[in-house]
C-alpha cells in the first residue's frame, strides 16, 4: 500500500472520528472538542457509563438465571428420558447385537431372524425352540414358533458352511434361548422397580422449581431496585445540562 492511500485511511479515519465526537456531544465543535467544556463532558459520560453498567450487569444476572432455569429444566428432561429408556429396555430389549447366522438364520442377542420363502420374520428368543437334523447336502433346522407352529429352514452345506457349522448354530441358537428366558424373567421382575423409580423421577422438579424461583427472585428485586432509575434521572440531569449550553440535547 502506498503512502498516498496511507495518508487517504488516516484522512478517513480521522474524519470517522469528528464524526462520532461531534455526535456524541453536540453543539459544535468548542463544545466537542474545547477544553473549556471537558468537564462537562466528563459529566455526561459518567452519567451515561453509570446507567450503561448497571443495566449490562442487571442483564447478566437475569441471563444467568435464565440460563440456570434451561439447564435444570434439561436435567430434569434428561433424568426422565433415562428413567423412561431403562423401563421400556426392562419390558422390550430390541433386537440386541448380532451373534451368529448361518443360511437364512440370524441370532441376534434377543431375537431369531428368519429368513425364507421371500420374507423376513423376528421371534423373540426366549419364545423360540431350536433342533437341527442333517443329510449329505443339506442341514434341516426346526423351529418352535411363538405362534405354536413349526418351520423348517434349509441350509446347504457346502465349501462356505459345513455341517459342523450348522450344528455349532443349533447349539448357540438353542443355548442362547433358554438363556433368554431366564433374562427375562429377570427382566420382568425389575419392572416394578423401574416404574416406581420412574415415577419418583417425574416427581421430582426440585432442580427446575429452585432455578425458576431464582429467576423470580433476580427479576423482582430489579424491579424494586433503585439504583437503575435514579442513574436515569442523572443522565437526564446531565443530558438537561448539556442542552441548557449548546442548545442541543444528547442521547
Amino acid at each position: 500500500m502506498g503512502f498516498v492511500a496511507w495518508i487517504v485511511i488516516g484522512v478517513l479515519v480521522a474524519a470517522g472520528v469528528v464524526v462520532w465526537r461531534m455526535g456524541r456531544y453536540p453543539g459544535g465543535w468548542r463544545y466537542a472538542f474545547g477544553a473549556l467544556y471537558a468537564a462537562d463532558r466528563r459529566d455526561l459520560d459518567a452519567a451515561r457509563s453509570a446507567l450503561r453498567g448497571l443495566r449490562d450487569q442487571a442483564a447478566r444476572e437475569r441471563e444467568a438465571a435464565t440460563g440456570d432455569v434451561a439447564l435444570a429444566e434439561q436435567a430434569y428432561q434428561s433424568r426422565v428420558a433415562l428413567a423412561r429408556a431403562h423401563l421400556a429396555a426392562l419390558r422390550d430389549p430390541g433386537t440386541g447385537l448380532l451373534r451368529s447366522s448361518v443360511g437364512g438364520l440370524w441370532l441376534y442377542e434377543h431375537v431369531l431372524e428368519v429368513h425364507a420363502e421371500g420374507r423376513v420374520n423376528r421371534y423373540p428368543l426366549n419364545e423360540v425352540s431350536i433342533r437341527g437334523e442333517y443329510s449329505g447336502k443339506a442341514g434341516h433346522v426346526y423351529l418352535a414358533l411363538p405362534t405354536g407352529r413349526q418351520q423348517m429352514v434349509s441350509v446347504e452345506l457346502d465349501e462356505a458352511t459345513s455341517e459342523a457349522d450348522v450344528r455349532a448354530f443349533v447349539v448357540e441358537a438353542f443355548n442362547a434361548a433358554a438363556d433368554a428366558k431366564v433374562s427375562r424373567a429377570e427382566r420382568l421382575a425389575k419392572v416394578p422397580q423401574a416404574e416406581a423409580e420412574l415415577r419418583k423421577v417425574i416427581a421430582d422438579t426440585t432442580g427446575p422449581e429452585q432455578a425458576r424461583r431464582r429467576l423470580a427472585d433476580v427479576t423482582s428485586r430489579q424491579k424494586s431496585d433503585a439504583r437503575i432509575p435514579q442513574a436515569r434521572r442523572e443522565l437526564d440531569e446531565a443530558r438537561d445540562h448539556w442542552e441548557h449550553l449548546t442548545g442541543r440535547r444528547p442521547e
